[in-house]
């Protein structure tokens, strides 16, 4: 099955209200669901659908970028905006090595469910990451899904 990703910009400090209605376009849009089921957090906060286990989805903004994920198995993603890397965590690699690097572990943890403290880990990412920097220009998108399939993107 296919593995989509939709994608939006809009006003910063609206990431997370912008990636909830991307989930809703995507559902009604690739599902004919009108509006959102019911969401719950697991033990670590990943949302799922506890009515709808065959939809699985994940979301991530940054500074007015907001990115959500769809597939039937446990999928993660993440959206950075490229910029100077902190120094302190880069240690020597160029910006978009870094964020590359970054989006897929956390994209990889995500998937996974664990908490954003596994980022600081020597965690590796998963080697079924797909990193789409052409999606929205100016950032490093990357999805990680739980098995390798086509990635279709969708720009709102």
């Amino acid at each position: 099955m296919e593995i989509i990703v939709y994608a939006a910009l809009g006003p910063s400090g609206e990431g997370h209200a912008l990636a909830r209605r991307l989930l809703a376009e995507a559902l009604e849009r690739e599902r004919g669901l009108a509006g959102l089921p019911a969401i719950a957090a697991g033990t670590n906060g990943k949302p799922f659908f506890p009515d709808r286990p065959d939809l699985q989805f994940n979301l991530s903004h940054s500074h007015g970028a907001a990115v959500c994920a769809l597939h039937h198995l446990p999928i993660g993603v993440d959206v950075e905006r490229l910029r100077p890397a902190p120094r302190r965590l880069s240690r020597g690699m160029d910006d978009g090595d870094f964020f590359r690097l970054w989006t897929a572990k956390e994209a990889t943890i995500k998937r996974r469910g664990l908490t954003l403290h596994a980022l600081l880990s020597p965690l590796e990412p998963d080697p079924l990451c797909h990193c789409l920097e052409e999606l929205l220009p100016g950032w490093i998108v990357t999805v990680c899904p739980t098995e390798d399939g086509p990635v279709r993107t969708v720009r709102i």
